[in-house]
């Protein structure tokens, strides 16, 4: 059985994606996209990579010269290729670049490529060995070629992580407020919420205006990701699958995710093994990890108002 070679993990914001890059690191994949860079999930690449992906970013006469000149000088000349490759498919996904990081990451990688055409390259140009994570993918913002490319040949294999949808309004409003290991993130749009989230009294008005303000981060994920739920190509896997006994879950629970998942990437390794590794506490935004806990947050009030405004989501992702 041979792996997949790209994977995409959309994980919507605060349901775990901490514990799904930790077990696609375990299955050897590099990130890109969401989490933060760091030497465990940092990619390499050799000289023949490197070239590679030069021949999606470079014009044909560049690219031409930067297969004559030596190993050091491909190095020096490339090392913002990869960055723009990626913010150039960032761009291509829908991803909400200019809001989370700014126009300067766009114009940047703009100004190192120069191949007129890369916007028909295809996403299996892309390096192997990595996992593309984002925390949404729309079809109304995401160009259609990719579409295409994954309707007709299947990869990147495509995985869907949520959680109770009551569950994520109390971790955002928690992470937003800096309460875990390593603040509240670097998207520019976390400091608008988190002026206006310390400035509150009561976990009642956090959750009230949480529920209200239609910009509120995560606030329609759920809504707009109905298509990877139903859709048959895609993995699903919850939150309360993934955390087993140590979050509140099952174990029984997490070895059918990771089996499920393990199955749809082409994995033959060990689901007890890989298992094992999920639940991790170390990771910067983890805060509790626990399943259930809106119910020592939402009082009948915060409750009534989420059931009149999504109280229908709670039922299309079975929790209710």
């Amino acid at each position: 059985m041979q792996q997949a070679p790209r994977t995409m993990v959309v994980s919507l914001q605060k349901t775990g994606t901490h514990l799904m890059q930790g077990l696609m690191l375990e299955l050897g994949y590099k990130m890109t996209g969401v989490p933060r860079p760091a030497p465990d999930n940092t990619p390499e690449f050799d000289d023949e990579a490197l070239l590679q992906i030069a021949s999606i970013t470079r014009s044909r006469e560049e690219y031409a010269e930067l297969q004559t000149v030596s190993s050091a000088e491909l190095r020096r000349r490339t090392q913002d290729d990869w960055a723009a490759l990626g913010w150039s498919w960032q761009r291509r996904l829908g991803q909400r670049v200019v809001n989370r990081y700014g126009q300067t990451r766009l114009d940047h990688a703009d100004s190192v490529i120069t191949n007129p055409h890369i916007n028909y390259s295809r996403f299996a140009d892309t390096p192997p060995g990595l996992c593309w994570m984002y925390h949404e993918l729309d079809l109304d913002k995401v160009d259609g070629t990719f579409l295409q490319e994954w309707v007709s040949t299947g990869s990147p294999r495509l995985i869907f992580n949520y959680r109770d949808p009551r569950d994520t309004v109390v971790s955002m409003i928690n992470f937003l407020e800096g309460k875990t290991a390593a603040g509240y993130g670097n998207f520019y749009e976390f400091d608008i919420f988190h002026r206006v989230l310390t400035s509150m009294d009561t976990w009642e008005e956090k959750i009230d205006y949480a529920l209200r303000d239609t910009s509120f981060l995560g606030r329609d994920q759920f809504e707009r990701s109905l298509w990877m739920l139903r859709h048959p190509d895609v993995c699903k896997v919850s939150y309360e699958d993934l955390v087993g006994p140590n979050g509140g879950g099952t174990r029984e629970r997490q070895l059918d995710a990771v089996s499920r998942l393990l199955t749809h990437i082409g994995s033959d390794l060990d689901p007890e093994k890989v298992a094992d590794t999920v639940y991790n506490q170390n990771s910067w935004s983890f805060f509790k990890g626990r399943t259930g806990t809106w119910r020592e947050y939402f009082n009948e009030r915060n409750l009534a108002r989420f059931n009149e405004q999504f109280g229908d989501l709670l039922q299309q992702f079975g929790y209710e």
